[in-house]
């Protein structure tokens, strides 16, 4: 069955969505569940009913699809997301030994200052040098305090004595500061990120070229309205990679082609892109930027130290083209009261709000974006549409009038 794209008055009746989340050690299904979970979420928000299906992994792991839906009063939207894996690859990496990893990624880091890197962060978005400087001010910490006390002790328990017990807290934290405070997730994450820049592992290049099979099958799906491309974090990265390795491969789907959106969450793609290695991924951009059609948001907050919030990448890059709608969103808007407490003590867990779940109305909503009756990026946003009873009726008259 073909499935013509929706006038302004029509919600979307069926979307596929390709979901690459972020640098996080969470199988397929483990997302599915989180996603499931923030679904539901939305529903109980907005007063919509969600149903979510089991996830059925393709024959090599990197996908796992499963059903969605959202409905109202007046509005049905069926969604078929899939998940585009590569935690196997981020468990590797998070094998390492710690102390290998904390090597490694200093390295990685100190690389930063000496290519001309952080400058370039500092120009796009200076709150991001306090995220570069996160796993470094932990492991300094922990080892000036473990070493200060040890001096502290010398002299009561003896000078090698003391150093015995200082060298032994400071290890001691470091493990604690790990496990509590992921510090070598973080340190793993810079390299990574410079790895993906240089485009030094071929695994995770194939895993690119697997992504890009993917998006460049959806374009040609005729059985649906729109094809939403969602990537968190460093996910956003390898999405674009992969987008633009399917616009190269097939530059013209058959019409009527689904429309396109592609929406970055949280994203880290300046991450990448301002390394001097990263050519290719700058080109990536590039060729999505002089894509007609294409409806690209960047949703960020103030609050998430880990993107570049407010940042248009094409502008930043100085890349001719059209960048991203960049929407600004405030957690404390979307969240309820509990669940802002936790956020606001966390880096990390701010980082994971545009996939968690609202605890409010808000304009944004990921279940919305995945299941809503809006085509995303062209119609008002969720808030705009949906009447108190989740209805879409006033919201059409509004528009028509």
């Amino acid at each position: 069955m073909t499935l013509s794209p929706p006038t302004s008055f029509l919600p979307i009746r069926r979307r596929l969505v390709l979901h690459v989340p972020g640098y996080e050690p969470l199988t397929a299904e483990a997302q599915r569940r989180r996603l499931a979970r923030t679904l539901d979420r939305c529903a109980a928000t907005w007063g919509l009913r969600a149903e979510t299906g089991a996830g059925q992994a393709s024959a090599d792991g990197a996908v796992l699809a499963f059903p969605a839906r959202l409905a109202g009063p007046d509005w049905a939207t069926e969604a078929e997301i899939r998940i585009l894996a590569w935690d196997d690859l981020i468990a590797r990496d998070l094998a390492v030994p710690l102390p290998a990893r904390i090597l490694r990624g200093g390295l990685a880091l100190a690389r930063l200052l000496a290519d001309g890197t952080l400058r370039r962060y500092r120009a796009a978005h200076w709150r991001y040098l306090l995220f570069v400087a996160l796993p470094v001010a932990m492991l300094l910490g922990a080892l000036v305090a473990g070493l200060g006390a040890g001096l502290l002790l010398a002299g009561w328990l003896g000078g090698w004595a003391g150093f015995g017990f200082g060298a032994a807290l400071a290890l001691a934290l470091v493990v604690a500061a790990d496990r509590r405070l992921h510090l070598g997730h973080l340190f793993a994450d810079w390299v990574f990120a410079r790895d993906l820049a240089g485009g030094t592992r071929p695994e995770l290049a194939a895993r690119i070229a697997r992504f890009a099979a993917e998006i460049a099958e959806a374009r040609r799906r005729q059985d649906v309205e729109e094809v939403v491309l969602i990537g968190h974090s460093l996910g956003m990265v390898l999405l674009s990679e992969a987008l633009a390795a399917a616009l190269e491969q097939d530059p013209d789907p058959p019409r009527p082609a689904p429309r396109l959106a592609l929406v970055g969450l949280g994203s880290s793609l300046l991450k990448a892109a301002l390394m001097p290695e990263a050519e290719r991924l700058r080109r990536a951009v590039a060729r999505i930027a002089a894509l007609p059609g294409l409806a690209w948001l960047e949703f960020s907050s103030r609050r998430d130290l880990v993107s570049f919030h407010r940042a248009d990448p094409v502008a930043v890059l100085g890349l001719p083209g059209t960048g991203p709608r960049m929407e600004r969103i405030h957690p404390r808007a979307m969240l309820d009261d509990a669940t802002w407490r936790r956020v606001r003590r966390s880096v990390l867990r701010a980082h994971r709000i545009y996939v968690t779940g609202n605890g409010r109305r808000y304009f944004y909503d990921w279940g919305l974006i995945a299941c809503g009756p809006g085509a995303v990026g062209r119609d008002p946003f969720p808030d705009r549409m949906l009447g108190p009873d989740g209805a879409l009726g006033a919201a059409r008259m509004e528009k028509a009038a």
